[in-house]
């Protein structure tokens, strides 16, 4: 059954790959940055940048290091494609969603813009970080095109970040030539080019909301806890975020080992070789490290953002002590977050395996009440049902508790399944809210939704989206019934469904059973 689903799933994507396109630049679309003039297109009703690098090439001397700044250029530059995707071993899938060629030469952004606005317009700024697990990702997709967004009036950004082992693993520990959160160091960088040139496309670089989903999500709330993004962005949106997912020294030389046994390397010797390999070497060893690591170590999180200088304490610790104060948030998940990762064989496979993750991280004590958590499942629902609360659900409402102190802050579930997710019984899955919030009804779950449906709840979701970016309050003509300001006593969440609802501490009996579990520290 997994298999036909998988298939199913496969051919879906395919049918959705988008080819390269290159168009003519437009004569209204000259803008001047700080290290020269680019030159984009009018498409779609909208102006558009794309393939602008707001860092230099990580490549040569810069592989393993953190961004720096781009060379400036002379001429004006033609802005009429993407520019080169990550270097990555595969997508969701192992699919193409787009035709972009891979490179380490990947460090661009993109830029829609309304076809009205001039350069001192001072629109309102969204700034898209996309997911895909820290190994995967581009903002070539199309499900992240920003047109709609700009001809809402908004001045969209996306952007590339380096992935997988050029971008996410940490060899700092072997020699100074390497260094952590290289792609932590690449979302700070293009948030600060959204700050030095925004303006130029008629952007506001002072109303910025930063959002994301997934590894994106998690990007987000990483944002709001690091000291140098600190004042790059006024608000921020998180879909699906793995807060928890900021690596401890131990989890890191546990991947490590993984993916050096793969590679046939001893880091204490080998380490420079890593400065030449071939990158498909690499990641080759990475995926093998992806699906081997929670084999081996039931619960564990695939190789991500490390605790250093950029990131020194867990985003919900930072935030309690105030390191986004006054910005506001929209915090959410999804109903069945669990279910892809079951599909992509990342989950515990038994509650032996979930047995075993509690006792090799001190929590056996724990074990009885996490049973009786879920003592009305069986099967593989449990297992997905227990992968949601634990890496989604409990660490959005800690982030939400501490955050709703200094700030604004709305909490929502996405519990609207599409038709093919609900056939293929992954539910409300995770990423299923995506094109819903961006308004792009590009998500290959959604294509066999009715159209009048999907334009129904992509009024409310991208309404209150939109609402929030131009306004900081999600609530809105669109928003019924409204949206309550959350509060940590009463823990008030929207639920996005066929009727949309409010609901108070939807997620109580979960968080008080797994909120001083701590894995993998």
């Amino acid at each position: 059954m997994k298999n036909r689903i998988l298939i199913l799933v496969v051919m879906l994507l395919c049918a959705c790959a988008r080819p390269v396109s290159r168009h003519e630049t437009s004569a209204d679309t000259l803008a001047t940055t700080m290290y020269g003039e680019v030159q984009g297109f009018v498409a779609s009703g909208v102006k558009t940048w794309l393939g602008i690098p707001y860092a230099a090439p990580p490549v040569g001397e810069l592989r393993f290091r953190r961004n720096q700044p781009p060379q400036p250029w002379q001429d004006v530059k033609k802005c009429v494609a993407f520019g080169n995707k990550p270097i990555q071993y595969m997508n969701m899938f192992g699919l193409e969603r787009s035709r972009v060629p891979a490179s380490e030469d990947c460090l661009y952004l993109n830029v829609w813009a309304p076809l009205a606005a001039a350069n001192d317009a001072n629109l309102p700024v969204f700034v898209w970080i996309y997911g895909g697990a820290y190994h995967m990702g581009e903002g070539s997709d199309p499900m992240y095109d920003g047109a709609s967004f700009a001809r809402d009036g908004v001045v969209f950004v996306n952007f590339n970040y380096r992935v997988g082992p050029l971008g996410f693993y940490d060899f700092s520990m072997y020699g100074s030539r390497f260094e952590s959160n290289c792609g932590v160091s690449d979302q700070i960088a293009a948030l600060r080019w959204v700050r030095d040139n925004i303006a130029a496309f008629g952007g506001d670089p002072n109303n910025v909301t930063i959002a994301g989903e997934s590894a994106g999500g998690t990007g987000v709330y990483n944002m709001l806890a690091a000291p140098a993004a600190r004042g790059l962005f006024q608000k921020a949106i998180a879909e699906s975020g793995v807060t928890g997912n900021t690596e401890s020294r131990r989890t890191v030389e546990m991947n490590n080992a993984i993916f050096f046994e793969k590679l046939g390397i001893n880091p204490r010797n080998d380490i420079n070789k890593l400065l030449d390999m071939p990158a498909q070497d690499m990641l080759a060893a990475a995926t093998f490290t992806l699906k081997e690591g929670p084999r081996r170590h039931p619960g564990i999180f695939m190789p991500g953002p490390v605790k250093d200088d950029l990131l020194p304490l867990h985003p919900w610790d930072a935030m309690a002590q105030g390191s986004a104060r006054d910005v506001k948030v929209i915090l959410g998940t999804n109903r069945n977050e669990g279910t892809l990762f079951a599909l992509l064989g990342l989950l515990p496979k038994d509650w032996q395996q979930v047995e075993k993750m509690l006792r090799d991280n001190g929590a056996a004590a724990h074990i009885p009440a996490i049973t009786e958590l879920y003592a009305d499942q069986t099967g593989m629902k449990k297992m997905t049902s227990l992968a949601g609360d634990r890496a989604f659900v409990v660490d959005m409402v800690k982030c939400a508790d501490v955050q709703s102190a200094f700030a604004s802050t709305y909490v929502y579930r996405f519990d609207y399944a599409p038709l093919l997710p609900e056939l293929l019984m992954l539910g409300a899955a995770h990423s299923t809210e995506i094109s819903t919030a961006l308004a792009t009804n590009d998500h290959p779950f959604w294509l066999l939704t009715p159209a009048a449906r999907r334009k129904e709840l992509t009024q409310s979701m991208h309404g209150a989206w939109l609402n929030f970016v131009k306004t900081g309050d999600p609530n809105g003509a669109d928003i019924t019934p409204a949206w309550p300001q959350y509060d940590p006593v009463r823990r008030p969440t929207y639920i996005f469904d066929q009727n949309n609802s409010v609901e108070s501490n939807p997620h109580n009996r979960v968080y008080e059973v797994w909120k001083d579990i701590q894995l993998y520290q």
